[in-house]
């Protein structure tokens, strides 16, 4: 056993001992609970726990030999339970039980041992408590997955005592698991007798609930309201879990079929979520008959399908005809993806391929249309007068509807006959139209993933059409908002899922120009603007650019589409809500990325709307969401050089790395670091000013407390060195034998080659950058770390490949530019002496470059000590000790106009540190095994929490893991 598994094993001990004392504990023994007041705590405990048994060999030995089988069996003793003060001792216990049930490979161990028989006892004091309910259900999950359990928990009244107690449960959290737990409880017992007396119970149970809402008053009507839609959960995740599968619909033979008895119950009067429920089930059973004739005769003949759309059909009029057409059409949606899913099971375990899904696709989606066509209608006779050709069009998509659908005329008929019924019902109240247009768009567009390819055609022609009917006066869309959000969101997600251009769709051509049409819609909401503005970024980077500009009148300036968005950007750009000014930014950026890969024409397009200046004044906005994106579009834009003629004069250089230090808002400083990252990629900064202001402000970026921040200061930092590489001759990650420079060829040998990659890695020692990579390879983010760690693997890549050792490298100096005046004098002998600038700025130690005895060494010894403690640390208490003070920055407050900042300006570079600290410690920092430092780390975790637990952590009496953000992230 390992030193790590004994320290493991001797704390664990420690702290199940002080939880064992704390069952019966008096006022002059405090509880934990008193000093920890959290119950994540044992969460956090559970997991390491679980993972520690079921990831590592013989987890259920290694559990009895630390002592875990004692605390369970002290902790659901029934005298323990019934008196306890601490259930989330109790509820650890249960937990930690059902993942040695779920590593335990023989379950009859279990069933031989007392600990089961506690649980059965304490079942009634369970059900009183929710969260030792939810870790009881935890537990029969697990014992469900062995064979011999579900055939324990039936004999021992389980699902009397506590699965049907679930669903009446006060806590929503225990019905959503008890759901899933009797889901999988009765479907492990299909083959069997008890298969038919779990179904009747269901049956039971909904029926009474139905019976007693009928005599209660309103509160205790929505308890028992909830209580039956848990039941119905019960039955769609039955069916949803064997579609495909298994032949379910052949076990409620002999009971009674699900349908009739949910028919019954549209009787009564249930909300409308209720009926939705009701109505996908009944979908279900529909879809599970069509499976099993399949499965049965092994083939797809057409009477299986036909009598598949009649059923739908029937289902459809049954809703509708008792009102309820708004539940049916949230429904309906589903059928799609739930057609998918038996598909897609039916190959893969039947190794049945079915290709006839079309035809009941589009029977749904010429349902879900209906209400749709009953908006045209309403509006059809102002079309029609001021627009002959959008009638036309209208009539044709229509028609286009119903050709698609091959079915046998019966069912045809059928349905002509159907969609009849559901226009009269909608044109009998025409405000009711709108609403249900709106239920059936929100409905298509909520999983487009199930979408087919056609019908997502015919759908998007629709949208395009209502959105065209705007400019009509009485127009449906031009009154209800929530309408319009729908027609826009659903137009932008299918262009984005299904990249419809006017090739599939000709209606496509005219959808920029509708979009922008919107903006001189009087009254529009902010969300609709906001909707509006993301439309158009997807169309823009999907299909509008390289086709729109020439299709829609682009001989005419004023109507083109692109230019109709630039007058529309004009106006968003100052409008009076900081959304519609951010999402009117982002629709800039994407503009600005395809300017610089294939649409230069947006430059032109950027400068003639002087939008340019927009952006700049955007950088003042009150908003920091607004300036953050303000700073993404001249990052993306900075490189073009007509644009940055038009901003040079902003001193956009200096403001970046002024925000970068000050500004209040972690999205501005990030995007702030994004633009110094292109403004020094495009030469924009002189030498003097990278090696004296950018290398100090990305010092401290790395420092910052937004991990976002840092994580841009890390890829600057990268992008850095790789930069000082090429300065000196590397290309394309090598250095080719001949190199020219100035006018001169030189020849580069192996020994020329380790000099250059050795000072520039001395370089990245002196400048300070080792420093803040070291403090972010201990970052609590594990986002940061790995981004840290990657730039050292780079790192020990050029250690490696070239060579670079420590023999013949004197103890580096940092250089006597004026880049360092703050970190380095001259001495009268013309030497140089440098200054280490210590945790608090101190510079009283100054030490001469050439010297390389006495205090030198005593440095040195220091050096390396600070950083053996920067790897042992498990926090960033000890790297702060090599990082920059607090309060050496600027003073907040706004940015002065004329903003040039200087030395005294940004704060102090970090500690300058030899070469050899950089090759001592870069092997050690970069383990390639990820999976090995993933494992280092829980362990590493897993002690510290456990010294949180016994309050021995850091020497406070404030667990850290409460405010752990690196832990925050993993649980």
């Amino acid at each position: 056993m390992s030193f790590v598994e004994s320290q493991i094993m001797v704390k664990l001990e420690r702290v199940l001992e002080r939880l064992m004392q704390n069952t019966q504990h008096t006022p002059s023994t405090p509880s934990i609970y008193t000093e920890v007041e959290d119950d994540t705590l044992f969460h956090k405990l559970h997991t390491q726990i679980h993972h520690h048994i079921t990831n590592t060999k013989k987890g259920p030995d290694w559990a009895r030999s630390v002592g875990l089988m004692t605390f369970i069996q002290t902790h659901l003793e029934p005298s323990v339970v019934t008196s306890t003060k601490s259930p989330e001792v109790v509820a650890l216990a249960l937990k930690i039980l059902a993942s040695l049930i779920t590593a335990e490979e023989n379950f009859v161990v279990y069933t031989e041992d007392k600990v089961l028989c506690h649980f059965l006892v304490i079942l009634p004091n369970i059900r009183s408590d929710p969260t030792l309910f939810s870790a009881a259900l935890l537990l029969v999950q697990a014992i469900l997955k062995h064979k011999a359990g579900a055939y324990w928990l039936s004999k021992n009244g389980v699902w009397e005592k506590m699965l049907l107690p679930s669903l009446r449960s006060s806590s929503i959290f225990v019905q959503r698991e008890g759901v899933t737990v009797i889901t999988a409880f009765i479907l492990s017992l299909t083959d069997t007798e008890h298969f038919s007396m779990l179904i009747k119970d269901l049956y039971l149970i909904s029926d009474k609930l139905c019976e007693l809402r009928q005599h209660l008053d309103e509160s205790k009507r929505e308890e028992l309201r909830q209580s039956n839609l848990c039941v119905l959960r019960v039955f769609r995740q039955m069916y949803l879990q064997t579609l495909g599968k298994e032949a379910l619909q052949a076990q409620f033979g002999s009971i009674g079929e699900v349908a009739p008895r949910l028919l019954i119950l549209l009787n009564h009067n249930i909300a409308s979520s209720s009926v939705t429920l009701v109505a996908e089930i009944l979908l279900l059973s529909i879809i599970h008959k069509f499976q099993e004739k399949v499965m049965e005769y092994g083939l797809v003949e057409q009477f299986f399908l036909d009598g598949l759309c009649a059923d739908t059909l029937a289902l459809t009029r049954r809703l509708t005809t008792q009102g309820h057409l708004d539940s049916f059409l949230r429904s309906v949606a589903n059928l799609q993806r739930y057609w998918s899913i038996m598909v897609q099971n039916l190959k893969e375990t039947k190794h049945i391929d079915l290709t006839s899904e079309e035809t009941l696709l589009h029977v749904v989606t010429t349902l879900q249309l209906t209400p749709l066509v009953v908006l045209y209608q309403s509006c059809l006779r102002q079309i029609e007068s001021q627009c002959p050709e959008k009638a036309h069009a209208m009539a044709n998509w229509e028609k286009e509807i119903h050709n698609r659908i091959n079915l046998k005329e019966e069912v045809k008929v059928d349905l002509r006959k159907l969609e009849g019924e559901l226009m009269a019902m909608l044109e009998k109240d025409l405000d009711q139209a709108p609403k249900i247009a709106t239920i059936t768009i929100s409905s298509i567009i909520a999983d487009t993933n199930h979408l087919n390819q056609r019908c997502a055609v015919t759908v998007f022609q629709g949208l395009v059409l209502l959105l065209g009917s705007a400019h009509v006066p009485n127009s449906p869309i031009r009154q209800h908002t929530s309408l319009q959000r729908a027609v826009i969101e659903g137009v932008r997600l299918l262009v984005e899922k299904f990249n419809i251009d006017w090739r599939k769709c000709f209606a496509s051509v005219c959808l920029m120009g509708m979009l922008c049409d919107m903006v001189k819609m009087q009254g529009i909401s902010t969300q609709v603007k906001v909707s509006v503005l993301q439309a158009m970024k997807s169309c823009v980077s999907g299909f509008i650019p390289p086709v729109m500009s020439m299709l829609v009148n682009s001989e005419k300036l004023e109507h083109n589409s692109v230019e109709m968005m630039g007058q529309a950007m004009t106006i968003y750009l100052a409008d009076l809500e900081w959304e519609v000014r951010d999402s009117a930014l982002d629709v800039l950026i994407t503009c600005m990325q395809l300017a610089k890969e294939k649409y230069p024409y947006f430059v032109e397009w950027l400068l003639r709307y002087q939008l340019d200046r927009a952006v700049v004044v955007a950088l003042g906005d009150v908003e920091g969401y607004v300036r953050a994106s303000a700073f993404n579009v001249l990052a993306n834009v900075i490189s073009i050089h007509k644009v940055w003629m038009g901003v040079e004069k902003e001193n956009l250089a200096h403001l970046a790395l002024w925000s970068v230090m000050m500004d209040g808002e972690s999205p501005v400083r990030a995007a702030a670091i994004n633009l110094v990252h292109q403004l020094f990629l495009s030469a924009k900064y002189s030498d003097e000013e990278v090696e004296s202001l950018v290398v100090r402000v990305m010092q401290r970026a790395t420092d910052d407390t937004d991990d976002e921040v840092r994580l841009a200061a890390l890829e600057f930092l990268r992008t850095h060195i790789l930069w000082k590489l090429n300065r000196n001759g590397m290309v394309d990650g090598e250095f080719p034998s001949v190199t020219f420079s100035r006018g001169k060829i030189t020849k580069l040998d192996k020994q020329e080659v380790k000099k250059r990659v050795q000072n520039v890695l001395t370089w990245v020692c002196e400048c300070g950058y080792l420093c803040s990579l070291l403090a972010c390879r201990k970052d609590l983010v594990t986002a940061v770390t790995d981004k840290a760690r990657e730039v050292f693997c780079f790192l020990y890549d050029l250690v490696t490949r070239y060579e670079i050792t420590s023999e013949g490298s004197k103890r580096s100096t940092v250089p006597s530019s004026s880049s360092w005046t703050d970190g380095v004098r001259d001495r009268e002998d013309g030497g140089q002496v440098v200054v280490m600038v210590g945790e608090s700025g101190d510079t009283s130690k100054v030490k001469e470059a050439g010297d390389t005895k006495g205090d030198f060494m005593v440095r040195e010894d220091e050096i390396d000590s600070t950083i053996s403690d920067i790897l042992a640390a498990s926090s960033l208490h000890t790297v702060n000790m090599i990082k920059r003070p607090a309060d050496n920055g600027m003073g907040s407050g706004s940015p002065p106009k004329l903003l040039l900042l200087t030395l005294d300006d940004v704060p102090l570079p970090n500690t300058a540190l030899p070469l050899t600290s950089l090759l001592t410690t870069v092997d050690q920092l970069c383990c390639f095994n990820s999976s090995c430092d993933v494992e280092q780390q829980r362990v590493t975790d897993f002690i510290s929490l456990l010294d949180d637990i016994l309050l021995e952590g850091s020497g406070t009496h404030h667990p850290r893991h409460l405010d752990d953000q690196h832990l925050r992230d993993c649980y």
